[in-house]
């Protein structure tokens, strides 16, 4: 099977090579690129949804002009090769403070992996007010396209709307070279957080189960695979128990562990299962159903769990999740023991082996 979560460690990504990894719904993290459709915060599950700006015919907004104009007129804006220096860094502390959430230690491991080498082609945005450096942000820039990685600005500036205005910075860039798209990376649905790349403009988000971009809706949102998954799921689950067979639905945190850099294997990626079980104890296999949104087909998984996985993920980190709502075994793919479209005939094939699966 392919997987939701994947990365890659190249030598360079230049030019077209940035457009595709981009046009797929990939992301720079350092000096890596990696692609991931879930994530997860606390305890609780969301669908990343991958989002573009197409800038062919784009005209800024009203209040973008005036946030551009009235900036524009107290800061001094430049543009230049991604360069780490220690008033950079000072800045990057400054802003790190006042962060909500995880974030790198320094500026260098966040964009270079503490590297001296540069795998991408990144243009650097600096805002200063007379001497004082206050804002930065960092895109990458490919042939056609461009991707916003990082922002940082003094807290004392807040109120100026500096992260924001650096994106606008950023399209302007793609503006002026003839670029075709702008990526600032993914939203959230149902974690606002992530919503402030919404405002850039009108942009198009990945659907994954086309593989297609389509245009965002504002007012009704994006097709949320998340939510796919639940419902199909849910059918799955009526048509079990009327054929008089146990399952259990799962949430499974550690969907990304193909992001991890772990032994390779064919690591479970998806983020919600149904168990199937019986009455009496399974000794070496998990038995496992899923929905897979980009095809639409039901599979049915034998599974084995990956003995030392504690390595990889700490025990305080998974002993956090509720067991009777989350698996938190990392689960191995063994084999894909059935798939079809249908809820009822994925049923039928598990209740007529059911005693050899359990």
């Amino acid at each position: 099977m392919s997987v939701f979560a994947e990365k890659h460690y190249p030598e360079s990504v230049l030019g077209k090579d940035l457009d595709e990894y981009l046009a797929r719904g990939w992301y720079r993290m350092g000096q890596s690129i990696f692609t991931t459709h879930f994530l997860c915060f606390g305890d609780q599950l969301y669908s990343a949804i991958w989002a573009r700006l197409p800038l062919e015919g784009f005209s800024y907004r009203k209040s973008q002009r005036k946030l551009m104009r009235r900036n524009g007129e107290q800061f001094t804006i430049s543009y230049g090769p991604i360069e780490i220096t220690t008033e950079k860094e000072i800045l990057y502390q400054r802003y790190k403070r006042h962060f909500r959430g995880h974030i790198a230690r320094s500026l260098a491991e966040s964009l270079l992996d503490d590297e001296d080498y540069h795998t991408f082609k990144t243009i650097e945005v600096r805002i200063h007010l007379g001497d004082r450096l206050v804002g930065l942000s960092f895109f990458d820039v490919g042939k056609d396209s461009a991707a916003s990685i990082l922002g940082v600005y003094d807290p004392d500036f807040s109120s100026s709307s500096l992260g924001y205005y650096t994106m606008l910075l950023e399209m302007d860039y793609c503006l002026e070279h003839g670029l075709k798209y702008y990526y600032p990376g993914y939203v959230v649905p149902g974690y606002e957080r992530f919503d402030y790349k919404l405002r850039i403009g009108p942009v198009e988000y990945l659907q994954l189960g086309s593989g297609l971009w389509v245009d965002y809706d504002q007012t009704t949102g994006p097709i949320i695979p998340l939510h796919q998954m639940e419902a199909q799921l849910y059918k799955l689950q009526a048509t079990l128990e009327e054929k008089g067979v146990a399952s259990y639905k799962y949430y499974y945190p550690l969907f990304e562990a193909n992001l991890f850099g772990l032994l390779q294997a064919s690591y479970l990626d998806f983020p919600v299962l149904v168990q199937i079980r019986g009455p009496y104890p399974i000794p070496q296999f998990f038995y496992l159903t899923v929905y897979d949104v980009r095809d639409g087909f039901y599979k049915l998984l034998r599974c084995s769990n990956f003995d030392d996985f504690r390595f990889y993920f700490n025990e305080a980190y998974t002993s956090a999740f509720d067991q009777n709502r989350f698996l938190v075994e990392l689960m191995i793919v063994e084999q894909v023991l059935a798939r079809t479209e249908s809820p009822q005939e994925l049923a039928e094939i598990i209740h007529r082996y059911h005693e050899q699966l359990v």
